[in-house]
This record gives C-alpha cells, structure tokens and sequence, in this order.
C-alpha cells in the first residue's frame, strides 16, 4: 500500500480552555482533493492553519511523507496557501503578485521567473492582465492571480481556504471547474476547506466533516451522502426526511407517522431507538393513496426551485418536515399550492437506519 502524503496523528489544538480540535488523525493520499467543512467554529480552518505552519498544534504531528513537519515554520513545508480574501498585493502588478513567491524562495533568477509566471498567467488566461494592478480587476480575476501565484511554486500540497466564497454564484461554478480541471492535470494533492456542501461534493474524492472540533465522518461524497455516519452528519448534509421511532421485527420501524420497512443501513433492534432517513430524491409523490408499504399523508408547504431540480417541502402529522427532490419535469404531472393534501411514499430499500450510540 502507498504511502500517505500527508498524516495527522492525533492533532489537538486548544485556545486557553477552549478545544478547537480534539486528537483527530487522518490520511491524505498523493494527488487527492480532500474538503473539509462543517459549521463554523467545527475546526476546519484551524486545521488547515496547522498543516500550512501557521497554527502550532497544542498535541499530535503532522508528516509530509515521512518527515515531521509539526514544528517547522511556513516557508519551509512547501505548502501554499490560496485565501478567502485573495491576500494579493495590492501596490503589484497581475505579474510581481505571481512571481512573488518564486522571488521569495530564491530558486529562480529573474528569467527564470518571468517565464514561470508567464506560462501560469497563461494557463489561468489571465496573461492580458499581466500589467494591471489587482486592484483594478474583478473578483474572479483576482482568484485566478492567487491560483496561478500558489501553483507557479510547483507545490506537492495546495491548500485552499474558503477561496470561492467571495466570488458570485456565477463565478464560483465558474472556478469550481476550473479548479477541477486543474487538479486533474497537474495530480496536486488539494486540500479545501469550505462551508458549501455543493462546492465539495462537485469537487472532492473524499469530504471530511468536522463538528464541534470532532471528526464526524470522512469517505466519498457517495458515502457521506447515501450513509452518514450520524444524524449530525444527516441533518448538516440536509439530504433525507429524519425520523425517530422504535424498532420491530423484518426491518421494521413504529414512528409516530405510521410503520415503516426499511431495509438500508443498520437493522433496527426491536424495542430500541430507530433513526430512519428518507432519502428526498426517493419520494414519490401523488395526489391519492397508492397502497404502497411506506406511504405517509402530508400538507405541501412550498417548494424551492434550484436548476433543473425542485425541492418539495411537506408537513407530516408530527410536524416533521419532509424533503421531496423532483426534476422539474416531474412536478409537471401534479399540481400544488400550499395546504394541499399530497401522498408520499419510498421504496423499503432506500430508506436508511442510522447507527445508535
């Protein structure tokens, strides 16, 4: 088995009596995207400071192959860092914010740097930019001199915090591309912090999830998608109707809304706690009751139109809120307006029991 690029072991760090991030240990293989998200304060940047040199860790290590790079500063980990706020400056050019780096690790003479910086201004088509100030550019332009400023380096690990958050709807699926593509081609290993469930399943090979310093769960967005590790993981990917009820026999669950079979995840323990997690895009809905084994009777609240997708919400009998996801085509065969009755109803094998305790 190949070695991992990267490895935290046990990593800690406290701020005075606050823990911003419990022992937490983890592998990055050679030329993965790995995102980290969770709420804020789940100790996701903090982790990513760590790794760049810029936080000490208050326990653990951190190993680039196998050299400890725990207490070695920033500029000697070979690890750029692509910010939020860009971080360019901003009395340089498109050209000398590039060359910055290069200058500053004294590897390159002068040529030399010009034509590195040449060729990423270029790759980035920024290179009609080169002479402008930063100041006099746009957001997305402003990325991509950041971008082109970190990979001119040539790193084995870039890292990125938050870089698309700035930047409009338009430009951040836009970048998200381009970041993609770039990944694919140069094999970097990236490692991406971010709050957007969609910039990381569009992007990552694995997703890290992080909560309250804890690591919460880490695998393919597939993974965490279809499988959360906990209803944490459930409730802030925010894909599946939850509800709770006791277990029974053959995969059985009694909820307040009626009793259901589900048959994915972990089998219900009958008389114990059971989470069930209805996946939105496993719904059917119509507009009588269809007899199927796992039906439910609910209001229609409203709905939310994203792309070529519509996301039903509907009132169980509980109060629960229910999550339907149709492609807009679908909606066009049933008609809604909110307080309508509507019947939901999913397949046994999609629904999904979480593991207690």
């Amino acid at each position: 088995m190949a070695k991992p690029i990267l490895t935290l072991h046990a990593l800690e760090k406290q701020f005075g009596s606050d823990t911003a991030l419990h022992p937490t240990t983890l592998t990055v293989e050679k030329g993965e995207f790995l995102a980290m998200m969770g709420p804020s304060g789940c100790g996701k940047s903090t982790t990513l400071r760590m790794i760049a040199g810029l936080e000490a860790p208050s326990a653990g290590q951190i190993r680039h192959w196998d050299r400890d790079i725990t207490n070695l500063p920033p500029w000697e980990r070979d690890m750029p860092m692509v910010w939020q706020s860009y971080a360019l400056f901003p009395f340089m050019t498109v050209r000398q914010n590039v060359e910055f780096g290069l200058k500053q690790k004294r590897r390159h003479a002068l040529p030399d740097r010009r034509r590195k910086a040449g060729e990423w201004l270029e790759r980035l088509d920024i290179a009609a930019m080169a002479d402008r100030r930063v100041n006099q550019l746009s957001g997305g332009q402003r990325q991509r001199v950041a971008l082109a400023r970190a990979l001119a380096l040539e790193p084995e690990i870039l890292l990125l915090d938050e870089p698309l958050s700035a930047l409009d709807a338009h430009l951040r699926l836009q970048m998200q591309a381009e970041l993609k593509r770039l990944h694919g081609e140069l094999g970097i290993t990236f490692l991406y912090v971010t709050h957007s469930q969609s910039e990381a399943f569009a992007m990552a090979d694995r997703v890290a999830i992080l909560n309250q310093g804890h690591l919460q769960q880490i695998g393919s967005a597939r993974e965490v998608y279809r499988a959360p590790a906990n209803r944490f993981v459930a409730e802030f990917v925010g894909a599946s109707t939850i509800i709770t009820g006791t277990g029974g026999p053959d995969h059985r669950v009694e909820t307040a809304v009626g009793t259901f079979t589900a048959k994915a995840g972990h089998p219900p323990q009958p008389g114990q706690l059971a989470t069930v997690l209805i996946p939105s895009n496993a719904v059917t809905l119509s507009a009588t009751e269809t007899g199927a084994e796992n039906a439910v009777t609910a209001t229609f609240l409203t709905e939310e139109f994203t792309g070529s997708f519509v996301t039903l919400y509907l009132l169980l009998a509980d109060q629960t809120q229910m999550k339907v996801q149709l492609q807009q085509s679908e909606l066009d065969r049933i008609t809604l307006i909110p307080g309508d009755t509507v019947h939901a109803h999913w397949p046994a094998e999609a629904a999904y029991v979480l593991k207690e305790g």
